[in-house]
């Protein structure tokens, strides 16, 4: 039993990734692609993509900068927070689109359903935030107020996103099995 639930992640993430390409490919210019799991090794090869793939838009320097800060940020967030399952697998994906004026920044890794709520609340208090300096200050009381977890980070991932996108995140969980969901997180820059 425990062996099809762990072999389902597999098919079920894989699954979501070639739906979500499909449709990214189909109404927009999809720019850089992942499946599998990351390393520092893997992130570095994707980051001379998007680096390259970006500078061929004729973008403002400061967009550049924002979509590729974006980029590596969640994908290090991916390498260090996604779950991995039963047998230390890493199931995700990310996809960099352009669609319209924004560029789209998508990332789909495991969670532990019991983290659900958890990260739902800090997604949810960041997108609150009307004004830049407000979450800003939200950023340096959460730095300050906060430790740094076993993991290297105090939980600023998603808040540094919030203040570089401009925009509201959007996430989404879809429930994989009894112990694990696929959370996808969209960033959208603005590039006009």
């Amino acid at each position: 039993m425990s062996d099809h639930n762990l072999h389902n992640e597999k098919e079920f993430v894989q699954a979501e990734y070639e739906q979500v390409l499909s449709i990214h490919q189909k109404d927009e210019l999809l720019l850089v692609s992942h499946y599998g799991p990351l390393s520092q090794t893997v992130i570095s090869e994707l980051e001379n993509a998007i680096e390259s793939k970006i500078t061929t838009l004729d973008l403002a320097k400061a967009s550049v900068k924002k979509i590729f800060f974006i980029s590596v940020e969640t994908l290090q967030n991916m390498l260090l927070h996604g779950k991995r399952n039963g047998k230390g697998e890493q199931h995700n994906f990310f996809i960099l689109s352009k669609n319209g004026s924004l560029i789209d920044v998508i990332s789909s890794n495991l969670v532990s359903n019991s983290s659900i709520s958890v990260i739902q609340k800090q997604i949810t208090d960041i997108n609150e935030f009307d004004d830049e300096k407000e979450l800003k200050a939200y950023y340096l009381e959460h730095l300050e107020n906060n430790s740094i977890s076993e993991k290297g980070g105090a939980g600023l991932g998603f808040i540094t996103i919030g203040m570089k996108s401009g925009n509201k995140l959007k996430m989404e969980f879809k429930k994989i099995n009894d112990h694990y969901s696929l959370f996808t997180l969209i960033s959208s820059i603005n590039i006009v």
